[in-house]
């Protein structure tokens, strides 16, 4: 049995991979972590208070990242059709 696990497979051999973890959706921690470094904001008032093409710039940046839009909306008190909208 251990043969057959500790060989090395042949290139005509195609496996699926575990993809990688990264490319999951940001917790809130990582997306507040975000927000503090690009804004300095470090709630969902003080975001709000932001001019609104930073907050625009920032939740676009969050999006691409694949946060979602009830997460956003959580975090930044930013209704999720506004977001959704950008």
């Amino acid at each position: 049995m251990n043969e057959l696990v500790n060989e090395p497979l042949s290139d005509d051999i195609v496996c699926l991979d575990i993809e990688d973890a990264s490319k999951g959706r940001p917790s809130d921690d990582q997306v507040m972590m975000l927000i503090k470094e690009k804004t300095g904001a470090t709630n969902s008032s003080a975001f709000q208070q932001l001019p609104a093409d930073i907050k625009k710039s920032v939740l676009i940046e969050l999006k691409g990242k694949r946060a979602s839009l009830r997460q956003l909306e959580r975090l930044t008190g930013i209704s999720k059709t506004m977001i959704y909208r950008m």
